[in-house]
């Protein structure tokens, strides 16, 4: 998503050194260093300076109701703030005093589409278009907002308008290949990665991309060639890891997918699904009793997710030899059975053998 304020939204979360200076350029001047090196420094200076902003321009509407560029600004300081409801009641307001107000429509829009209002975020970003036709981000904004609803084909008319305003705009390309991959035009879809990789080859993400297509094609020699070009770029990154993981997983090579694995969740801060697919990489292996400890460590960060339950369930019945073990499978089989939405399928269910494995212990 791009929005004029979405960029800053980035910046907050790394930490730089642009925003610093815009927020508190006292504190940048006097303590460059440790001012970058704490983010929860940053984020609170984040937060004060908008609310301060907010206080100024509450002062200046009051002076001058009829102040449109007061109320955008407002609106984009509540944005920042994530009050998406009050900032969009500040950009209406903008919008009702000065109708032709483009990146308004498309700041609302933004909020719309954070709130998952896809559809009425499409709308305003059509509004923003009608206002001036050659507003790039609009364009590009309204087609993940189309994407978000798997309107694919209308995506890449979005994404077509954008290039033609921008033929050098890397993210247009990625941006447009995904929806091309989600309609099964690979090649196509490979192509757009192509040209996005050579306006922008420190991306990673147009390597991994072109890589998820390759492998749709059975192209696998090609799949991980491009996984080894997003390493060699930033071997830093976690996801190269995950994605030839996953490659190697395909192929049976489970101790191989288990070792990159390994490095992406030392690389990067590791969700449960890291340690549910590293743990179900070792159940393929047979790997049980390692694979415990990653099923547990996923429910410890997400317990109200099912699958590790389940898979946990799997490792101790496979473990079997003693009672506890059975008890045990069962108890995280039917907690995966009351955390699963309707229609859950576990990937292993093996309860049944395991309640009745725990019977042969009976009087033993």
């Amino acid at each position: 998503m791009l929005s004029l304020v979405s960029g800053i939204n980035m910046k907050i979360t790394s930490c730089s050194i642009l925003l610093l200076w815009v927020v508190c350029p006292a504190a940048f001047a006097q303590n460059t260093t440790v001012v970058l090196a704490n983010p929860a420094a940053v984020a609170a200076a984040v937060v004060t300076g908008n609310e301060r902003a907010i206080a100024n321009y509450d002062k200046i509407i009051a002076a001058d109701p009829q102040n449109s560029k007061a109320y955008f600004d407002r609106g984009t300081s509540k944005m920042r703030l994530r009050r998406y409801g009050d900032a969009i009641a500040d950009f209406s307001l903008a919008i009702m005093i000065k109708p032709e107000y483009s990146t308004a429509y498309n700041e609302r829009a933004v909020c719309k589409y954070d709130l998952r209002l896809y559809a009425d975020a499409v709308a305003d970003y059509t509004l923003a278009i009608q206002t001036d036709p050659k507003f790039r981000s609009a364009y590009e904004n309204r087609g993940d907002a189309k994407t978000q609803m798997q309107q694919y084909k209308s995506a890449i008319e979005d994404y077509d308008q954008v290039l033609l305003l921008d033929s050098a705009y890397s993210y247009a390309y990625l941006n447009r290949g995904r929806a091309k991959g989600k309609l099964d035009m690979h090649e196509d879809a490979i192509a757009d990665f192509t040209k996005a990789i050579a306006y922008a080859p420190l991306n990673i993400t147009g390597y991994i991309y072109r890589s998820e297509e390759k492998g749709k094609l059975n192209d696998i020699t090609g799949q991980l060639a491009d996984i080894e070009k997003a390493i060699a770029v930033n071997p830093r990154s976690g996801l190269p890891y995950i994605e030839r993981g996953g490659v190697e997983a395909k192929q049976s090579k489970y101790a191989e997918a288990v070792a990159d694995m390994d490095k992406a969740i030392a690389l990067i801060p590791a969700s449960e699904v890291y340690y549910n697919l590293r743990g179900n990489y070792k159940i393929k292996n047979n790997q049980f009793t390692e694979a415990i400890p990653d099923f547990a460590k996923a429910i410890e960060l997400k317990p109200e997710v099912a699958e590790p339950y389940n898979s946990l369930g799997y490792a101790y019945y496979k473990l079997g030899v003693t009672r506890d073990n059975f008890i045990n499978a069962v108890a995280y089989y039917d907690l995966a059975s009351v955390l699963g939405k309707q229609g859950y399928k576990p990937n292993y269910e093996y309860r049944q053998q395991a309640a009745l494995s725990i019977n042969r212990f009976v009087g033993k």
